[in-house]
């Protein structure tokens, strides 16, 4: 199908916006750009070779994603790591995640050998980056049999959200080996057919993250 020129005059901008909303959510959940940090749009433009005006069309999608917030006089900034975002945040990813998984239980056999080979991989991993790129896939695919895409919607842009406390859980090479050894305890309960303590597990799984998370954060 060719595109018209309308058409294509329109897909552009769009174009423009999602690489921009990427390459600042990487700065955000990399570190590159701190916490509670105010945003040079001039600086930020130079260096991402665009106007203002798609910047800050990426900044208020950011916005959403709560990565960033907005001030009418002070302009943006990166919105503060928080713990009352992990507290708020872990428990609705394990019930989005526990549904999911109930809900497509006869096709969790199937996935198994899959979800085995992703967890050995992902407790070789000793980069932050590839940890979580790894542990992000042995989610989904563990409950990648839901046909309930609302939910799945839901579980990405959380994750989403959270991105940037995973990364500093996943740079601690004990805390990925104790959570590939609770996703092996969730795989185990599965293969003897013991769906409830499965799901047990994975909620005890992302109960660990949390904990582990406030911890570093300076919470008890």
């Amino acid at each position: 199908m060719v595109l018209s020129d309308t058409t294509a005059d329109a897909a552009a901008p769009s174009r423009i916006r999602e690489r921009l909303t990427l390459s600042l959510r990487e700065f955000i959940v990399s570190g590159e750009l701190k916490g509670g940090q105010k945003l040079n749009e001039a600086d930020l433009a130079r260096r991402l070779k665009t106007s203002r005006t798609p910047l800050r069309e990426a900044l208020l999608h950011l916005e959403r994603e709560s990565l960033v917030r907005s001030d009418l006089r002070r302009g943006f900034s990166v919105e503060p790591l928080s713990a009352r975002e992990v507290r708020e945040t872990y428990p609705m990813l394990s019930s989005l995640e526990s549904h999911a998984v109930r809900s497509s239980l006869a096709f969790i056999p199937a996935l198994i050998p899959e979800l085995e080979r992703i967890n050995a991989a992902f407790e070789r991993a000793r980069s932050a980056e590839r940890a979580l790129k790894l542990d992000t896939l042995w989610h989904d695919t563990l409950m990648s049999q839901s046909n309930n895409a609302r939910l799945k919607a839901l579980v990405t842009n959380l994750r989403r959200a959270i991105e940037r406390y995973e990364r500093i859980y996943m740079a601690d090479v004990s805390l990925t080996a104790i959570s590939a050894r609770q996703h092996e305890a969730i795989l185990a309960a599965f293969r003897k057919g013991r769906a409830d303590a499965a799901l047990r597990a994975l909620e005890e799984n992302y109960d660990f993250g949390m904990r582990a998370l406030l911890k570093k954060m300076g919470e008890d």
